[in-house]
């Protein structure tokens, strides 16, 4: 069975298609919840496909326009069996004081993680070192959804527990060939970002696309993609008790 750790089919762009989507191949499909309507949203498409798992939680990129709604977003974890998204952005939030708010409440997240015992699936984009120190103090599972850092800083990541997830756009990014190549594949997960993230610039991604990054990395650990497919379904039974 192909993992997309990561999607977001609930958004506008799978309205005309969705249930051909999410029924189009063999795949579980995490739903990632960034706010509170979409939040509400996965939890409902976990109850209409048995292959959607919701995911619950608060994007740090809406720290200034939604943070009215963090507190219904943490309750509504209760309902998950995994927490997403949630995490750091500095790329497109500057100012400090909305910085310390987002570890603020990745910390709330994370507290929950590791009381219910449920993996976070992490976004970091810049801040990666203010990530590591917060995740220091908290035992849980955790996944950094979409990672686009060094070798030397995924192998930090995976020191502390957590896997690393990769997208198609593994395809036409050296980098994260790179990366893929120098880490051990039983802290790999495949995603998609759905509809982001493609494979090729300019179009829609979506779940079943997990098969060509499983192609890509069959060919960079020079393994059978068979071999790829069933280590990746075993890597995410570790991280959720289904």
């Amino acid at each position: 069975m192909l993992i997309d750790v990561h999607a977001h089919i609930d958004t506008k762009e799978f309205d005309k298609d969705r249930d051909e989507i999410v029924r189009k191949c063999n795949i579980l499909i995490v739903n990632a919840g960034v706010d509170l309507e979409s939040n509400l949203k996965s939890l409902d498409l976990e109850k209409k496909y048995n292959n959607v798992i919701a995911a619950v939680g608060f994007h740090p990129e809406f720290i200034k326009d939604k943070i009215n709604e963090v507190e219904k977003c943490l309750q509504l974890t209760k309902n998950a069996k995994i927490i997403s998204e949630v995490g750091i952005d500095y790329y497109w939030i500057k100012e400090e004081e909305y910085r310390k708010k987002q570890i603020e409440i990745l910390a709330k997240f994370l507290e929950i993680g590791e009381k219910d015992q449920k993996p976070v699936i992490i976004h970091v984009r810049g801040g990666l070192s203010d990530l590591i120190n917060l995740i220091e103090s908290f035992k849980v599972k955790f996944v950094i959804h979409a990672f686009e850092g060094s070798i030397k800083n995924a192998k930090k990541i995976i020191d502390l527990g957590g896997y690393i997830s990769v997208p198609p756009i593994l395809l036409r990014d050296k980098q994260r060939q790179e990366i893929v190549k120098n880490i051990d594949l039983e802290y790999i997960l495949t995603e998609t970002d759905s509809p982001f993230m493609a494979h090729e610039k300019m179009i829609r991604n979506e779940p079943c696309n997990v098969k060509l990054t499983i192609e890509k990395l069959a060919e960079l650990k020079k393994m059978n993609k068979e071999e790829i497919e069933k280590k990746i379904e075993d890597n995410f039974k570790k991280l959720v008790h289904l």
